[in-house]
């Protein structure tokens, strides 16, 4: 059983259960890297997009490639606004992610975001 098993399903709730939070949780739970993302996250799509620019480089690095369990973000109605954590099943890449619209975390293929109107912004590392 992969490592993201044990967090699809759980619910999305703002600011406590969301995106950044689901992303600094494996960091501490599965990798052992205490990561701390700002408490305070932006709202709305411009703020969120703002903010990420602003403190991404403070906590992770970008790469090339994705690496399993490590960060990635990526761009949603044209912002980059969102971060999930990358996940290596079998060889296929998939994202893991506290998605505000299905009200939970989720892992959706790599291959599989575009077709629904998300990109990859780039893949990052913790530092």
């Amino acid at each position: 059983m992969h490592w993201s098993e044990r967090y699809i399903g759980q619910p999305y709730i703002r600011g406590d259960q969301d995106c950044a939070a689901l992303a600094e949780r494996v960091a501490r739970e599965v990798l052992g890297i205490d990561v701390q993302v700002p408490a305070q996250r932006g709202q709305g799509a411009f703020a969120r997009s703002a903010q990420i620019e602003r403190e991404k480089f403070d906590v992770a690095e970008r790469v090339d490639d994705p690496i399993d369990g490590q960060p990635v973000i990526m761009i949603c109605c044209g912002r980059a606004q969102h971060i999930g954590v990358m996940c290596d099943l079998g060889g296929e890449w998939w994202v893991l992610h506290a998605d505000e619209g299905f009200g939970a975390v989720i892992r959706q293929r790599l291959r599989d975001l575009a077709p629904g109107g998300v990109r990859v912004e780039g893949f990052y590392r913790w530092m």
